[in-house]
């Protein structure tokens, strides 16, 4: 591992985010270079660790704790081989006694298209096909008939039901952690008339049941001390239910052990659940609140992912990208997008060239005490086949998205972080453009920091941030493009009517602290006062009353007040 690595764990919590994640980590190792003549500016080693079997194997896995219910999974099992011994299948010769032995088979479950190849492929570099896809070692290079799958066009919309169902990279056998539904006393949130949503109180007790909180810490300090020079955590935890819950038990334990490592946290909300229930409902909304309440305190800095227009509408808009064609709004197609978020803007702090340390992104983008950020995209980034990106930065009449339920608008931000990526510099300027010779940049970063600083008025910090690398969408990424997105990620005036996926995007995200935010808190504010507690009985089930939602309602206003147009501090020199 390089010297000047310095490393970062993801915790992910809940099956939304456990969606967003396997998405961000196919699309990581999608991006891994095994040419020799090939380079990259990404550096892997901020969020994955190498290993070595005891067959003397080497892997290199992402460093990550992955939590769910269990049933949340399929095929995949929960723990694996990695560090142990290969077995042989069990048979009868191998009892130790002499008596009548039953052999019982559990049918395993049915793998789509692309599970099947993945297992293959597996096979050939293992031996053996095993009977289900175990977490099993990962080789160092692609193998002929992986980089021939690499490019097979799967349509998995209507068949991927939980996160397993389109994982690539092969796990440490401690990474997924499966809670026991039974102990925590829930049901899933679903979408139907039968629809049990446990709530943000439920969650946080589970987490401190004995035998639960023992087994998440543990597996956080493991990957602790495999670090030589952790910075912090990335935490996905969904709120919409009690995983929110979990996710704050987290972040306790976090602050208590690890108090000088920064924390930030994504808070993830999955917009096509729509609960059909009003006690559901109530639940659901009651649970984002009080996370947001209790993220905010406990985390460095919150991030909200959501793709519709309203934290806690279920049925608002989905926010609409000009060059995408999302046919269903559902997990499996939503979820990569947030993905798509998460892989660019963490660019800039796990480049090779010059990586932003993670603390002075939290810095950068949390001051006088603002530590809600909102997101945007801008995927692809727009550009003709026939522009330059200095051509398209004046032509543009497309802007980022925003990712962030309702936080209506990015303009005008305080501070923010932009990353740009897919540019190279042959792209920057055409060989005909008529621009003094000191306005051609080396990089696409440089150029387009020096644009919006000339075109409108600057905030008071902003840094870009930008690879070359352009966002590789290998398998099984969703085919969510419009038939105007040419095959590299680039926008031709001719649909693309040829069988070939976009397999690549140039493409931007950007995390903006604006006073967008606080449109965000009004509305969870609002919301907060108008509910009544005694009028949910899930909510007093699970101990909730007037004081401690008053107490929640408080929290909020004192948050929003960071927001308030008096908050002078937000404007002097020392932010």
């Amino acid at each position: 591992m390089s010297q000047t690595t310095r490393e970062l764990i993801t915790l992910q919590v809940g099956h939304h985010a456990n969606f967003i994640g396997t998405h961000w980590w196919n699309l990581q190792e999608a991006s891994f270079i095994y040419s020799t003549t090939a380079s990259t500016d990404i550096n892997h080693d901020f969020l994955f660790r190498e290993g070595i079997t005891s067959q003397r194997q080497e892997t290199y896995t992402p460093r990550l704790l992955a939590i769910d219910l269990k049933g949340s999974l399929h095929s995949l099992p929960a723990g694996g081989s990695l560090y142990t011994d290969v077995r042989s299948d069990p048979s009868t010769s191998e009892a130790a006694w002499d008596g009548q032995v039953e052999l019982i088979h559990q049918l395993s479950q049915e793998k789509n298209e692309f599970l099947r190849d993945l297992e293959q492929e597996d096979a050939k570099f293992r031996g053996p096909a095993d009977e289900d896809k175990d977490i099993c070692i990962d080789d160092t290079k692609p193998s002929e008939s992986e980089a021939t799958s690499s490019k097979r066009i799967y349509d998995l919309t209507k068949s991927v039901k939980v996160w397993s169902d389109y994982l690539c990279p092969h796990l440490h056998p401690k990474t997924i952690y499966l809670l026991d539904n039974l102990k925590v006393n829930v049901g899933r949130a679903s979408a139907n008339a039968s629809e049990h949503v446990w709530g943000f109180s439920s969650g946080y007790s589970a987490f401190h049941r004995e035998e639960i909180e023992e087994e998440i810490t543990d597996r956080i300090r493991c990957l602790a001390e495999s670090c030589n020079s952790l910075q912090g955590f990335q935490i996905l935890s969904d709120i919409h239910d009690g995983m929110g819950g979990i996710g704050c038990g987290i972040l306790e334990h976090l602050a208590d052990e690890y108090t000088s490592k920064d924390s930030i946290t994504f808070a993830t909300s999955p917009p096509h659940l729509i609960p059909t229930t009003g006690p559901a409902r109530m639940l659901m909304q009651a649970s984002i609140i009080q996370s947001y309440t209790e993220m905010y305190q406990l985390s460095s800095m919150l991030i909200p992912l959501n793709m519709r227009k309203s934290a806690l509408d279920f049925e608002a808009p989905y926010c609409t990208y000009p060059h995408l064609a999302l046919k269903d709004h559902n997990a499996y197609t939503t979820s990569s997008i947030m993905a798509a978020f998460l892989d660019t803007i963490s660019l800039a702090y796990r480049s090779r060239s010059s990586p932003l340390p993670f603390t002075s992104v939290v810095d950068l983008l949390t001051p006088a005490g603002r530590k809600v950020a909102g997101g945007s995209l801008s995927l692809p980034l727009g550009i003709k086949s026939s522009q330059s990106f200095v051509d398209w930065l004046h032509q543009q009449d497309s802007y980022p998205v925003s990712v962030s339920a309702g936080c209506t608008h990015i303009n005008e931000p305080i501070s923010e972080l932009l990353t740009i990526r897919g540019i190279p510099a042959s792209g920057l300027n055409r060989s005909d453009t008529k621009l003094p010779r000191k306005r051609f940049s080396t990089n696409a970063a440089q150029l387009y920091y020096e644009f919006l600083q000339a075109a409108r008025k600057p905030p008071s910090q902003r840094l870009v941030a930008g690879v070359e690398d352009p966002l590789k969408l290998h398998a099984p990424f969703p085919n969510i493009f419009a038939p105007s997105v040419t095959d590299d990620g680039y926008i031709d005036k001719h649909p693309n009517t040829s069988a070939a996926a976009v397999r690549s995007v140039p493409c931007m995200a950007g995390l903006h602290q604006s006073q967008g935010v606080a449109d965000l808190l009004q509305q969870l504010l609002t919301s907060a006062k108008k509910f009544d507690v005694m009028k949910v009985p899930s909510l007093l089930e699970e101990g909730a009353d007037k004081d401690s939602w008053a107490a929640t309602t408080e929290g909020l206003q004192d948050i929003l007040n960071n927001y308030g147009a008096n908050n002078e501090s937000l404007n002097s020199d020392d932010d």
